[in-house]
């Protein structure tokens, strides 16, 4: 569970990095790496979106780690679905689920009764 707020993007990165390398001891470090950096993005979505829908609430980071891939989840408040946004030069913004889609095997998202939970999947 992170706390809504802003280093806890930190905080979920070096979590699934150690609870993936924890469960399994195999995973390469390209793949550790990998998920780390969808962690922040997933996880600062989190943070960003759920928190202003529901202030005090928590984001809830899930590590599934097997032989040949894991599975990163992250649950917020927010009840709504995240979708890639056309880019654009101007905006500063609003690629992080674009780099997940292209850097994940499979990515998704799933209504909650609390919220939503958004995942992604790296896999060697």
């Amino acid at each position: 569970m992170l706390a809504a707020e802003p280093q806890s993007a930190r905080v979920a990165r070096r979590f699934v990095r150690e609870a993936a390398a924890y469960q399994e001891p195999d995973t390469p470090e390209d793949a550790l790496g990998t998920l780390e950096l969808l962690a922040s993005e997933l996880a600062t979505n989190a943070l960003l979106h759920g928190a202003r829908f529901a202030p005090d609430s928590s984001v809830r980071v899930v590590v599934d780690a097997r032989p040949g891939r894991t599975r990163v989840e992250v649950h917020d408040a927010c009840p709504t679905l995240p979708y890639i946004r056309p880019t654009s030069t101007l905006s500063e913004r609003g690629r992080g689920l674009l780099l997940v889609s292209l850097m994940a095997a499979a990515w998704g998202s799933a209504d909650r009764s609390t919220g939503k939970m958004v995942w992604a999947v790296v896999t060697w």
